[in-house]
């Protein structure tokens, strides 16, 4: 993904949801790619944390159920990260205002992601 394809998702993903406040493009190794928005002042410490929540959950869905994570998120009093694979090697992180249903937006995020190219 680029950043004229990461803007484009941005902007797909802020006409579906008013309430996001921010969006970053993580790679398996932590790396944050590309962000927009608000996430968090320490882009490395989101990068690490993100991509290493996301390997947990891929090794607990596939010890349990036997099926690939599809999203985690997790919530404070005002604010919700939802993360989502979207490749081989990245994940999505949204930004979300905490009362925020997050389940639509885990949904599509695949479809818009892979209309991106």
């Amino acid at each position: 993904m680029n950043q004229e394809m990461f803007n484009d998702l941005h902007a797909q993903l802020c006409a579906m949801s008013p309430e996001l406040q921010g969006v970053a493009l993580i790679s398996n190794e932590g790396v944050v790619v590309f962000q927009a928005g608000e996430t968090v002042a320490d882009q490395s410490l989101i990068g690490v944390a993100g991509a290493a929540v996301m390997r947990l959950a891929e090794h607990i869905s596939a010890g349990l159920a036997e099926c690939t994570a599809q999203e985690i998120s997790i919530r404070c009093d005002r604010h919700a990260a939802l993360f989502v694979p979207v490749g081989a090697d990245v994940l999505l992180m949204l930004v979300l205002s905490a009362d925020t249903d997050t389940r639509p937006l885990a949904g599509a995020i695949p479809g818009i992601v892979s209309t991106l190219g």
